[in-house]
């Protein structure tokens, strides 16, 4: 004799419930420790290097840079790098970050913060965007995962004010997440992307303490990224870039450039 349909579901909803219960606590153990392995000196190089220094190599000169989030410095400390540089913007929305990073990151990052050039606002990027057309050489947006309301700087509408806030023939690097886990999501982004600018393009970095052990980024521009080889990487510290690894960096697997690009 078998059971019911109706008996079956009552069996099977406790365990339904405590295998959601535990996913859910995994999930939260997981979460943990990337934030407390993500600042690694392994994978400072990679991540501040692909974002900040692609998208200004291939703009030259650089007087102006935004940086959207980035409280943390890291970002701040590579823009800096750049002698041409005059004023290098950090627009995040959370005070503590700015202080508790100085506070313990100071190994990492150096106190960049200290740059006559360096200029924190402590608001939310959307308006000061919104105010602030054509005005950055480089945009870099320097954000969490999409979730909550870091899923606007994932929106179609922040891809529009970056662009607006560009001089002509500037750029923006994104963070743009891992093609193995979140295809879909990028594809979304380069499809907006794509609608602003004439020369879009995914690349990617390779950082240990990331889900997947990489994660990518959304070059925005008219300006070809290839652009960017001819230009020398900056005076200071470098630990992760060179010229092979800027034009590696765009190679793609085959089955993600075909879902991106076909």
């Amino acid at each position: 004799h078998r059971p019911s349909r109706a008996r079956q579901d009552q069996t099977q909803r406790p365990r339904q419930r405590a295998d959601d219960a535990l996913s859910l606590a995994s999930l939260r153990r997981i979460e943990e420790s990337r934030a407390r392995v993500r600042l690694s000196p392994r994978s400072l190089p990679g991540i501040r290097a692909a974002a900040q220094v692609v998208g200004r190599m291939a703009t030259g000169e650089a007087k102006r840079v935004l940086i959207v989030g980035g409280g943390d410095g890291g970002a701040l400390q590579q823009v800096l790098r750049y002698p041409s540089v005059a004023e290098a913007i950090v627009c995040e929305l959370d005070q503590r970050v700015v202080d508790l990073s100085r506070e313990h990151f100071a190994a990492a990052f150096g106190d960049p913060w200290v740059d006559a050039r360096a200029n924190l606002l402590v608001r939310d990027a959307f308006g000061f965007l919104e105010e602030n057309p054509g005005q950055f050489d480089v945009i870099i947006s320097d954000t969490t995962d999409p979730i909550g309301m870091a899923e606007r700087l994932f929106s179609d509408e922040f891809y529009k004010l970056m662009v607006r806030a560009l001089v002509r023939g500037g750029a923006a690097a994104t963070q743009c997440e891992q093609p193995f886990f979140d295809t879909q999501l990028i594809q979304q982004i380069y499809k907006s992307a794509k609608a602003l600018t004439k020369n879009p393009a995914y690349y990617y970095a390779n950082i240990p303490t990331y889900p997947g052990g990489g994660i990518g980024f959304m070059y925005v521009s008219d300006t070809p990224w290839q652009n960017g080889l001819k230009t020398p990487l900056p005076p200071g510290v470098n630990h992760y870039i060179n010229p092979e690894i800027h034009k590696a960096a765009f190679a793609l697997p085959e089955f993600f450039r075909k879902e991106l690009y076909a």
